[in-house]
């Protein structure tokens, strides 16, 4: 069938003026904060808006809005010459614009942060967070027409609920150690924590690449010096951190955290091999409207079931993830992890049998 057209279509809009569409405002005070924040000797309200291409009449309201978050200041650079506008020398480079409904989205994420509790970080982030919280709850002004209202207590009714996190209260400091040698690039150097009996292993002198959080629990991504191999080292395993003053070292070429991100199957190397998982049609919708991995592929059959095919990253990960549907799913490859499932459930179904 010919797709047909709109007989008439809508005027294209000329020249300056207001912005339509919900968000275009918005957009356009972002694009005003660059723009100051690219000259700082100024700009006068004849190049801001040719630049944005809007009308002085709204540069003047859009400098109103961008005040309520960033100090700005008015210029006179020649007598009977126009007033350039600028960020204050005081605030360029800290300031940051935040509209209301994006102070309470950064505050949804705040309990995602309790697996750092202990640690000066920790303190610092909910420093930060005490601020944005307070901006989010200040009363509007004339001008900022379009925000969510605040004083509703927005920040206990709409919030991220992670994964319940890891105790790590008394290791503040080796989490503050870990993250300072992640983000200056600095060699640490750790013992492997043992049971109680075994010998004291040797120190690991290590290079952190990434700290990530997964489901409640902190991972470092780096290598041993010496070595080209990329490690996933649980947090909890490293005993006596200590982080290097005078010894720095460089990222591989090429190195992407995202290739060791595995969706709900948590941090680990790449892998070659997929698994191939088969899912009744009674349980179809749930498996296709959940994204388990990144690069998971899903193929429905005529009846209804579904086929789903996910790196092997993880073997206890992709059987947890397996028997979670319990009969309802089959694993067709590899073998290995067919069999392993159904040795798993066969000692299981022991368990129930009648004696």
């Amino acid at each position: 069938m010919a797709q047909t057209f709109p007989s008439r279509l809508p005027k294209a809009r000329r020249g300056p003026g207001r912005p339509s569409g919900r968000f275009t405002q918005h957009h356009r005070i972002d694009k005003l904060k660059d723009l100051l924040e690219s000259e700082p000797r100024g700009l006068t309200l004849d190049q801001l808006a040719a630049t944005l291409r809007i009308t002085q009449r709204s540069v003047r309201r859009y400098l109103e809005a961008l005040q309520t978050a960033t100090e700005l200041e008015s210029i006179a650079t020649a007598p009977g010459a126009a007033h350039v506008w600028r960020i204050k020398p005081s605030e360029r480079g800290r300031a940051i614009p935040l509209r209301r409904a994006q102070a309470y989205a950064i505050l949804a994420s705040r309990q995602a942060l309790d697996v750092l509790r202990g640690s000066a970080l920790y303190d610092e982030l909910d420093i930060a967070l005490g601020h944005i919280e307070k901006l989010a709850q200040t009363p509007f002004r004339a001008s900022a027409k379009g925000e969510i209202s605040g004083g509703n207590a927005l920040e206990s009714r709409f919030f991220v609920l992670p994964h319940a996190p890891r105790s790590y209260g008394a290791r503040g400091e080796d989490l503050d150690e870990l993250f300072r040698a992640v983000a200056d690039l600095r060699v640490v150097r750790y013992r492997p924590r043992t049971r109680a009996g075994e010998a004291r292993p040797e120190r690991v002198t290590f290079l952190p690449y990434a700290m990530l959080v997964h489901r409640g629990a902190i991972v470092l991504l780096g290598s041993k010096r010496g070595s080209d191999v990329i490690e996933v080292v649980p947090f909890e395993t490293m005993t006596e951190v200590r982080t290097s003053e005078t010894e720095l070292f460089v990222l591989p070429s090429g190195f992407d955290v995202s290739l060791y991100v595995h969706g709900d199957f948590g941090v680990a190397p790449p892998a070659r091999t997929r698994a191939l998982v088969e899912f009744d049609a009674r349980v179809a919708d749930e498996v296709k409207s959940r994204r388990v991995h990144p690069q998971q592929k899903n193929f429905t059959a005529p009846d209804g079931r579904v086929r789903v095919s996910v790196p092997l990253v993880s073997v206890p990960a992709i059987v947890s993830w397996v028997l979670g549907y319990g009969d309802a799913a089959h694993v067709i490859e590899p073998p290995e992890l067919a069999r392993e499932v159904g040795a798993l459930l066969a000692r299981a179904a022991q368990r129930y049998e009648t004696r």
